[in-house]
């Protein structure tokens, strides 16, 4: 019957109470389940977006967010990378942004060029995507490792056998390639490298990302010379980069100051397998193998050739990964060839040859990829400072400092500190602090803090603070800190490019956004990977909504033994508590033992004690009877509980005494009256504690963790927790999503039994 009663119900004050009641287990259930869904968006989600606490992920309905996720795992996960091959044009894959007008033609080039070349492509000129990542298997990890499996009969000892390794699970297989065009990699792959070439070879081009030749000289001879500065590098060089990404190694000796660069990435730096050497070097080159094997046998019996005479070797165009060929020919090209005999080769190159061979005439190149403006009226004008050309970034700081309305300009909240730093020379108060009260008198300001100060967004009206505030934003306030109206401003701007540069020919020619000739020409990546991106966005939508899930089931299914182990510890588990309590509890109840009672309080009194206090006495028992790492260490120390044999034997002495004296006289014995009466009619309590038995064992963590250490015989939550001490987050929180499951389960189906669990042992 209900609590309140109808005629309770309609007063105010029930009422009131009532929708309370209702209202606050409401806002519980809300604080229960808004945590949970926060642990399953974040089981969808990576390290770029890991961040980002959402209970639906960002990339589901934000194109730009999978993009960045698909840049990431594109990439492998490794920045410098993307920075070479994007041009230092993002600080991190957070910073990654889509091309806004993107030229298809762009894709459509570098498709054709990959039919004609691409399979000529080596191992020194691309990585293979989402081959690698820190904490997780993306999809070409995954794919090659479920087909080195397959080819291997899902045997580990025909895997180790076949590529003379050592692996203990399949999870250790993981193909790491790294700096391809250092002079460290040699490229030399053999066992399952090879394996894993031929496995990337035969990948779709699309997957390819390609070394960049003119990144990775940027990276490693003018990022540390110049301290990552454009403006410096021009000036220091004679050179005009727009950004990073507009500068193109040459690909023989260049002039000039840039030729010293050249010679050390030449001679130190890039891999001996992107280098050739002009036939004018042949001499030097017969010289040198002449003087080191001074007979010609010698040579062919170190190299495995039958040349006659020394004469006859000619220039390789290419050389073996590993051998003394190999080592000869990188003594060769770093102490005995000159720098002016010496090129350099990679697809930028040939793609470049390509290029010019198909357009012919630069201007037509230029108005197919859409290169310049062809109108003043194309020209916005940016809200903030355009970093990503240093020309455009110069006219615009040039702009805004002496041509726009101060009223139509913004300082960001980021020009703090260098603020403060003008305030301190303005104001000393002595300690190398600020006079805050001689500041405020003179800017009319109530500032209490230095900590509080922050330069005005706009204009001031106090005049004294006006004239500064202006001759900062005229003079020596970075360009980086100011925005602007743009609204307004766009007119004057267009005006005064117009004025300035007169014809737009004139104006790309100064700001470099046209290419002059096809050796100028870069390779936009960042278009084509987009583009890419556009055409399979589907599928790499799908693989980031299950790669997590993938690798956590992957781990509990095939790469051990944790999901089998978890189902038949949970079915011993139930079955013992389903047998040996109820025996112990009809003993105590059927036979009227004197100290049963006494029996009782010990057995009510081992819930007095944590399971972890038990944990190393148990430990020390299981290893003297020398079962750990086995089913029984993990069954019999839970064998019999105190709680069900209480619970039982209160059930058990509330069957009628009736029942089981007739069952005696009609000639049924102990063991039949215990089968076929009190187990039959206690059906209720044994789900009760059949439920217990299962949520005990399945979430068991702790004691299972240390006496079953082998990894043969991990349970779901040790694998769990080992899983997690080397995956992703979202890995590990799609991990406890899926262990989640089962209970959710048994919650769902058994209510009635959990709420039977609640009541009886309140009834009795």
């Amino acid at each position: 019957m209900p609590i309140i009663g109808r005629v309770g119900r309609k007063t105010f004050k029930v009422r009131f109470l009532n929708t309370s009641i209702h209202l606050l287990l409401l806002f519980g259930a809300v604080t229960m389940i808004y945590p949970f869904m926060i642990m399953v968006s974040a089981s969808f989600k990576s390290n770029v977006d890991s961040k980002k606490f959402s209970i639906i992920p960002s990339y589901f309905y934000d194109e730009d967010m999978l993009f960045r996720k698909h840049i990431e795992s594109r990439m492998n996960e490794e920045s410098n990378v993307m920075n070479e091959v994007y041009g230092q044009r993002f600080l991190s894959f957070e910073f990654v942004e889509p091309v806004t007008s993107p030229v298809e033609n762009k894709l459509e080039d570098w498709n054709e060029f990959l039919k004609i070349e691409g399979k000529e492509h080596t191992q020194f000129d691309y990585y293979l995507s989402e081959s690698f990542g820190r904490n997780i298997e993306p999809l070409n990890n995954r794919k090659f490792r479920q087909l080195v499996k397959k080819e291997n009969g899902n045997s580990l000892r025909e895997y180790n056998k076949r590529y003379n390794s050592s692996v203990e699970s399949w999870d250790e297989i993981s193909i790491e390639t790294k700096e391809l065009l250092s002079r460290g990699f040699n490229g030399d792959f053999s066992g399952i490298l090879e394996r894993y070439k031929e496995y990337s070879d035969s990948q779709p081009y699309h997957q390819r990302v390609y070394a960049d030749i003119d990144g990775y000289f940027v990276s490693s001879e003018l990022l540390p010379a110049f301290r990552g500065n454009v403006a410096l590098t021009n000036e220091k060089l004679d050179l005009e980069l727009a950004n990073w990404g507009s500068f193109v190694a040459p690909q023989y000796r260049p002039k000039g100051k840039l030729r010293p660069y050249w010679d050390h990435f030449v001679k130190k730096t890039v891999n001996i397998h992107h280098l050739g050497v002009l036939q004018s070097a042949h001499v030097d080159y017969v010289k040198f193998l002449k003087k080191k094997y001074d007979d010609v046998s010698l040579l062919n019996k170190t190299y495995s050739t039958n040349y006659s005479s020394f004469y006859e070797i000619a220039i390789p165009e290419s050389i073996p990964t590993s051998g003394a060929m190999m080592v000869d020919w990188a003594y060769f090209i770093e102490t005995i060839v000159s720098e002016d005999d010496i090129y350099i080769k990679g697809v930028e190159y040939s793609y470049r040859e390509w290029l010019k061979n198909k357009y012919q005439d630069i201007n037509s190149f230029n108005e197919t990829y859409e290169m310049g403006f062809t109108d003043f009226n194309q020209i916005e004008l940016t809200a903030t400072y355009p970093s990503y050309n240093i020309y455009i970034a110069n006219e615009w700081e040039h702009f805004v400092r002496n041509s726009i309305k101060l009223e139509h300009i913004i300082v960001s909240p980021k020009a703090q500190i260098f603020f403060q730093e003008y305030l301190k020379e303005k104001f000393p108060d002595g300690d190398g602090g600020i006079d805050l009260a001689e500041m405020n008198h003179t800017y009319g300001t109530k500032y209490s803090s230095e900590h509080n100060i922050y330069m005005s967004e706009h204009v001031p009206e106090n005049q004294k603070y006006r004239r500064d505030w202006e001759s900062l934003l005229h003079s020596t306030l970075p360009a980086i800190f100011i925005e602007v109206e743009i609204e307004k401003e766009i007119p004057r701007w267009r005006e005064h490019l117009s004025s300035k540069y007169r014809t737009i020919e004139s104006l790309n020619l100064n700001w470099k956004t046209s290419f002059t000739d096809f050796e100028s020409v870069n390779t936009d990546w960042l278009t084509i990977d987009y583009l890419n991106f556009k055409e399979n966005k589907k599928s790499i939508f799908l693989e980031h909504l299950t790669r997590n899930y993938a690798m956590v089931i992957n781990e509990m299914f095939y790469n051990g033994r944790a999901m089998l182990n978890t189902l038949i510890y949970v079915t011993l588990a139930i079955v013992a508590a389903l047998i040996v309590n109820p025996l112990a509890a009809y003993a105590l109840s059927r036979f009227k033992i004197a100290s049963s009672y006494k029996i009782i309080l010990i057995l009510m009194l081992t819930m007095a004690f944590p399971p972890m206090v038990m944990g190393i006495p148990n430990f020390l028992i299981l290893k003297r009877l020398n079962m750990l790492n086995t089913f029984w260490a993990l069954i019999l120390p839970g064998l019999a509980d105190g709680y069900f044999i209480f619970l039982l034997k209160g059930f058990f002495d509330s069957l009628p005494q009736e029942l089981f004296e007739s069952a005696t006289v009609d000639g049924a014995g102990e063991a039949r009256i215990f089968w076929q009466i009190a187990m039959q009619l206690s059906k209720p309590i044994m789900a009760v504690i059949a439920l217990s038995a299962f949520n005990g064992a399945y979430r068991n963590f702790m004691f299972a963790f240390i006496v079953c250490q082998d990894k043969s015989m991990w349970t779901m939550m040790v694998s769990i927790y080992q899983l997690m001490l080397r995956a992703a987050p979202g890995v590990g929180f799609a991990a406890l999503v899926i262990a989640a499951i089962p209970t959710f389960l048994v919650f769902i189906f058994f209510q009635n039994i959990i709420i039977k669990g609640i009541v009886v042992p309140t009834e009795k």
